[in-house]
């Protein structure tokens, strides 16, 4: 058996596996942090298919607190009825359920408190943009008793553990580290005495819930900020926290204003594992290793090192709640992969707009989605792009009989071009895990196969779905049909070398990305747009990542810069208020694609039902490529 199925015991509190659910904030609550059946749904979903525990959260010990009105609410005795509604809920699956305990500190906006947000001290927040206040004695008290008060309400909803999170750069973390601990009084200086808050947390909670209660404390292994706490600094406060009364240690990376990535795409699998493992190395309570860990197989690994005994994953299990079933019961490949995009849910949470997934439509929506009706008949698919794979994945499930055509000889579309691009290859992995999908499924597939109008016609369909998504667009410069301009999509699939200088026009993800697939291939790279920023339309938690590859590998980024002119040797572009010549041996067109509807044309014309999906409809993310293919092909009748 795979260690990761063996049991474990936290302080007496009993799990049947080594997988634990990480608390994530969801934005599923009322705006009064009250526990909705949105919230329920979604967590039951997850508990049916049996994870070791299941951690929610973050729930905010008081108002000032709270960065987002629409988490869980812990802090008031009226807040309980909802948390007892969705113990109880998790505990029919027979899974325990901790509470995780939250205070965000100066991460707070002051537009959703109502007033200036409080840290350890005033420094300013880069997220934000503003400077906190530093709590008084008495106010530092008061928030330690918070957090006791809000684990008392827990253990009241039937919770059978609590977390304390001291991580991230909340509170805690404010009070621990330099960078924002300027204090002169008892709980600044050295870090003992900035460990002293903490200290008094976790004493405030385990005074509040009694000796035989588990309590479990996020911590970051390393806040990556400069006068951050280092690994070395944690291995010195993680016994303190132990002999005050924490029972295991959860251990994640860095702060979110760290420019260090976390868990986006380009982190490796299971990269910061040696965070937790540095800890295990002081304590004798269980750690847990999390962050990029999106399969039972790296989880398994780092387990089977042997100095950690947990494993904690969010986004694994809001891409497939099935995700343990599968694995035990032998179908591991056909498990939704994480592919670490953030497109529907850092970003969206960081918007305060409530948590979804990219590639799993239902993730939010357990009660208000679904498959729809049965149906029967014959349905063409006409490309194997995201689209494409999801709306034949869909109308199989929905039993009808679906055949794919897909020119080229593999699926995924353009996802096999972003694939291709430095620290993006995580899209590849979503390719293969659909392929597997609607192989098991029984969808036929036809690659190398153009589906022409006449083609269509002799296969006698009920009905063709066309998602044969974009064709590269050519904007109006002088000079674009030159020998020496391409598209990104030309230069990305066939691999072109010895490119000399480039200049790519667009800036947008395609032209980012494109930039990025080039750098070790040309001698310098330019990318050029006439929009104020580059990666506009990149998702917020990715962007600063991608743009700093890009600086880091030497591209030079110009925004506010209208290329105008295609010559030979070089481009001719207005910026600043002034035109200037840059040299370049290629030039690669990244601006917006153009749909490709010819075959949807013909088949209006020749009276076959015909519908489109994806981005030939219009230009979109993945999320908005996936999410409305399952609106569409959900509710497809014949």
């Amino acid at each position: 058996m795979m260690k990761l199925w063996e049991p474990v015991s936290i302080r007496g509190m009993e799990l049947k596996n080594r997988l634990i659910l990480l608390a994530t904030h969801l934005g599923y609550c009322d705006e009064d942090g009250v526990v909705t059946d949105r919230l329920v749904d979604f967590y039951s979903a997850r508990a049916r298919h049996g994870p070791g525990l299941i951690i929610v959260g973050g729930c905010y010990t008081e108002h000032l607190g709270m960065s987002s009105p629409t988490m869980i609410g812990i802090s008031r005795d009226d807040h309980i009825v909802g948390l007892q509604k969705l113990s109880e809920a998790i505990h029919s699956y027979d899974v325990p359920v901790a509470a995780q305990l939250y205070h965000a500190g100066r991460y707070v906006h002051s537009l959703i408190l109502g007033e200036q947000a409080v840290s350890a001290s005033a420094t300013k927040n880069r997220l934000t943009r503003e400077t906190a206040r530093p709590l008084s004695i008495d106010e530092i008290h008061e928030t330690a008793s918070n957090f006791g008060k809000a684990a008392r309400r827990a253990k009241q909803a039937g919770f059978d553990a609590v977390e304390i999170i001291g991580s991230a750069g909340y509170i805690i973390n404010q009070f621990l580290a330099k960078a924002t601990n300027l204090r002169e009084d008892e709980y600044g200086g050295d870090l003992e005495a900035r460990a002293k808050f903490a200290l008094e947390v976790v004493g405030s909670v385990r005074k509040s819930v009694g000796r035989g209660f588990p309590i479990l404390y996020r911590m970051s292994g390393q806040d990556f900020v400069p006068d951050g706490l280092t690994l070395d600094d944690n291995k010195i406060i993680a016994p303190l926290l132990c002999r005050a009364g924490v029972d295991c240690l959860n251990v994640t990376g860095g702060w979110h204003e760290t420019r260090v990535p976390q868990i986006t795409m380009n982190v490796p699998r299971g990269y910061f594992a040696y965070l937790a493992e540095g800890i295990a190395d002081v304590v004798s309570v269980p750690v847990v290793a999390c962050n990029r860990i999106n399969s039972v197989t790296i989880a398994e690994h780092i387990l089977s090192r042997g100095k950690i005994q947990l494993i904690g994953m969010s986004r694994g299990f809001i891409a497939d709640p099935e995700l343990p079933t599968k694995a035990r019961t032998g179908q591991q490949r056909l498990t939704r992969p994480c592919i670490g995009c953030n497109q529907g849910c850092l970003d969206r949470a960081f918007m305060i707009e409530p948590v979804t997934c990219a590639i799993n439509p239902l993730a939010g929506f357990e009660s208000e989605k679904s498959l729809g009706p049965k149906g029967s008949g014959h349905i063409a698919v006409v490309g194997g792009g995201p689209a494409g794979m999801e709306a034949s994945r869909v109308l199989a499930l929905r039993g009808f009989r679906v055949v794919l055509f897909e020119q080229h000889n593999k699926l995924g579309g353009l996802l096999n071009l972003a694939a291709r691009i430095p620290g993006r290859g995580e899209f590849a992995a979503y390719v293969r895990y659909m392929e597997r999908e609607l192989g098991a499924l029984g969808v036929e597939i036809n690659l190398n196969t153009a589906a022409t109008s006449e083609l269509l016609c002799e296969g006698n369909f009920d009905c063709v779905i066309c998602a044969t998504g974009t064709v590269a667009g050519a904007p109006a410069i002088d000079g674009v049909e030159s020998a020496h301009v391409t598209t990104a999509y030309d230069v990305l699939s066939l691999g072109l070398d010895n490119l000399g200088v480039v200049a790519v026009i667009g800036g947008q993800a395609l032209g980012c990305y494109t930039a990025l697939a080039l750098v070790s291939k040309a001698e310098k790279v330019y990318v050029f747009d006439a929009d104020e920023m580059i990666g506009v339309d990149l998702g917020r938690t990715s962007r600063w990542v991608i743009l700093q590859q890009l600086r880091a590998r030497g591209v030079e980024l110009n925004a506010n810069a209208r290329v105008v002119e295609i010559d030979p040797k070089y481009i001719t572009v207005f910026q600043d208020g002034k035109y200037r010549h840059v040299k370049a041996k290629t030039v690669v067109v990244a601006t917006r694609p153009q749909p490709k509807d010819r075959l949807f044309m013909q088949l209006k014309r020749k009276g076959i039902r015909v519908e489109s999906v994806g981005s030939m409809v219009k230009s979109m993310k993945l999320l908005e490529v996936i999410h409305s293919t399952f609106e569409f092909t959900s509710k497809l009748g014949l």
